[in-house]
């Protein structure tokens, strides 16, 4: 027995116990103006408890049933809703009467509430996840899009003949691209559907491709690439793993002057090691949280605080885990520990 919802049920009844108390305590009091006995009054006051027990069993079995119809609708809304529609529509007409008789007024109208109030909800879902779908079509299109003019520079900065300038720029179009490609899988997180498509993965390939797309970001800052190879394969998306990777491998560079990125791994992880600035102590906690720069975001003037938060959000769809450790003036290592989909 609920201590809680018997003590909200004997509040709800408490008008009807001192009524109880007051009929017996009048027929008691009558009795003694009279001259009577008041053993009338005691065998009606012994009568109405034993009724007001048996009742009071009763409406609060009803009553406890109530509760935990509508702890499950606030967990449920939506299943709930659809039994009590299947209920109403009963095709057997005696099945359907006899629910009818047992819900009280108010009862029948909190289920016809609900049922309205699921409608709307689902009504409200279904425009949402349209207007999302169609928003999330127009930034698809609009990342192929601009990867036309994108390839059109590429070709335009090749055919400079100042080879040190057009390096320069490609950098800068290539951090384009990046940052395209981030509204667009910013968009694919929020998604209720994210297309995942779990399959053996060779980390190495993975982080190989993501450091040739970089690689004239490296070139442009001087950087230098300290490849091992781990051998580590997985279960994983590989697209997704290959965005975690170049967000991470993107911010080596970004908050790195000089000197060189490592990559290395072993049997459940793969590491990026730079020799960057480093993150403060305080900051640690919160660089995945959305919008948070922190102190190196403050001076780097163009961060947006998404990189690490899309990074955290894919990683927890693909089961991986994402292991900062860091030091200012030092560097930063990164480990991405992975786990079981989650499909």
């Amino acid at each position: 027995m609920n201590k809680k919802v018997l003590g909200a049920y004997l509040k709800s009844r408490i008008g009807v116990i001192i009524s109880g108390v007051v009929c017996v305590a009048v027929t008691g009091f009558v009795c003694w103006i009279y001259g009577n006995s008041i053993m009338p009054a005691v065998l009606s006051g012994v009568i109405l408890i034993l009724m007001g027990v048996i009742l009071g069993i009763l409406g609060y079995r009803k009553y406890n049933a109530n509760h935990s119809m509508l702890v499950r609708g606030r967990e449920f809304p939506q299943s709930l809703a659809e039994d009590f529609s299947a209920k109403m529509s009963m095709d057997d007409e005696s099945e359907s009467r006899e629910l009818e008789e047992k819900l009280d007024l108010i009862e029948e109208d909190y289920r016809i509430l609900m049922i309205a109030l699921s409608d709307a909800l689902s009504k409200e879902k279904e425009e949402h996840t349209a207007s999302y779908n169609a928003m999330l079509d127009y930034y698809t299109m609009w990342v192929h899009q601009i990867k036309t003019p994108i390839s059109g520079l590429s070709l335009i900065i090749q055919n400079m003949e100042d080879a040190e300038t057009g390096s320069r720029l490609r950098a800068q179009l290539v951090q384009v691209e990046n940052y395209a490609e981030m509204a667009l899988n910013y968009l694919r997180l929020g998604s209720q559907s994210n297309d995942l498509q779990f399959a053996k993965v060779n980390v190495d390939e993975v982080v190989r491709g993501e450091i040739k797309r970089a690689m004239t970001m490296f070139l442009s800052k001087g950087l230098s690439v300290d490849f091992t190879p781990s051998e580590l394969e997985v279960t994983s998306d590989k697209k997704w793993l290959g965005f975690i990777f170049g967000q991470l491998i993107s911010n080596a560079i970004k908050y790195q002057k000089e000197g060189t990125v490592h990559f290395y791994g072993d049997s459940q992880s793969f590491t990026i090691e730079d020799e960057g600035i480093g993150i403060a102590k305080e900051d640690l906690p919160r660089i995945f949280e959305k919008g948070y720069t922190g102190y190196n975001g403050h001076n780097e003037k163009k961060s947006t605080g998404l990189g690490l938060y899309l990074v955290k959000k894919a990683a927890d769809m693909i089961s991986a885990e994402v292991h900062f450790e860091s030091e200012v003036g030092k560097g930063t290592k990164v480990t991405l520990r992975f786990g079981n989909p989650k499909v």
